[in-house]
């Protein structure tokens, strides 16, 4: 059986709470999954992919599409087309500025209560989160745009599937929703707080920023184990993927894409 993966888990984001509208965004070299997506019986299933040569076809098809890295007609046409969306899968080309740049476009088109999955939160070591791109497995810094969208954001709130090299899950909150994130994080602990705001301090450095990050990953991230994940939004046919937990459920199990 297939490692549990981020398509998995916003399959099982979209069954639990009724999410019938889907938004993927990628490149030609990230995502991979949109095959799933499809299968999974949206009402509306789109895609984006960006550094997407004129050539580029994996066979599916591409609702919105450009050649290099400015996404903003691309996004303004969905925008002025779609409603707004209830899940997406946002797998970055995984640079600060296309990873942030997507984190915000992303939560703009969703709704509130909506869900974004994020791939590549957690990089295994130094060398999956050089900032350039590199040639093999690189999750770059899409970690740390992550974790800097989300703490900049009193609207998400958040945590981390430990899994297919971490998958960031973002809900869209609603004002009231935003009211009792922020009263969480006032009572939340002393040590949990002070990493925060180190993390706040580490601005532009990302050599420090891995540092703070290989310390306190799972504070940072709010990791959540798969098993705790399966626990709080089981499958519909438990028995059908009963292994998943025991033989799928592998940290890190799948290949990072570039």
């Amino acid at each position: 059986m297939k490692p549990f993966d981020k398509t998995d888990i916003v399959r099982r984001l979209a069954q639990a709470h009724g999410y019938r509208r889907y938004l993927e965004i990628t490149t030609s070299t990230t995502g991979h999954r949109f095959e799933a997506a499809r299968a999974a019986g949206y009402e509306v299933c789109r895609r984006l992919v960006y550094r997407c040569p004129p050539d580029f076809d994996d066979g599916q098809p591409i609702d919105f599409r450009t050649g290099g890295e400015d996404t903003a007609e691309c996004v303004a046409r969905i925008r002025s087309e779609c409603r707004p969306f209830d899940v997406m899968l946002v797998d970055p080309h995984h640079t600060y500025e296309c990873s942030m740049r997507d984190l915000r476009d992303a939560f703009s088109l969703l709704r509130e209560g909506g869900t974004l999955v994020v791939h590549d939160c957690d990089p295994p070591d130094r060398q999956h989160a050089i900032p350039h791109f590199v040639p093999g497995p690189w999750c770059g810094v899409t970690y740390k745009a992550f974790l800097d969208f989300v703490m900049g954001n009193e609207a998400a709130d958040y945590y981390t599937v430990d899994a297919d090299y971490g998958c960031g899950v973002i809900t869209k909150l609603s004002r009231r929703g935003a009211f009792g994130r922020s009263c969480r994080r006032i009572l939340s602990g002393r040590m949990q707080r002070r990493i925060e705001a180190e993390w706040l301090r580490v601005g532009e450095d990302c050599d420090a920023a891995y540092r703070l990050f290989a310390n306190h990953r799972a504070r940072l991230l709010n990791l959540v184990a798969v098993e705790e994940f399966h626990r709080r939004y089981p499958p519909p046919d438990r028995c059908a993927e009963s292994d998943e937990v025991t033989r799928g459920a592998i940290h890190h199990g799948s290949q990072a894409v570039t």
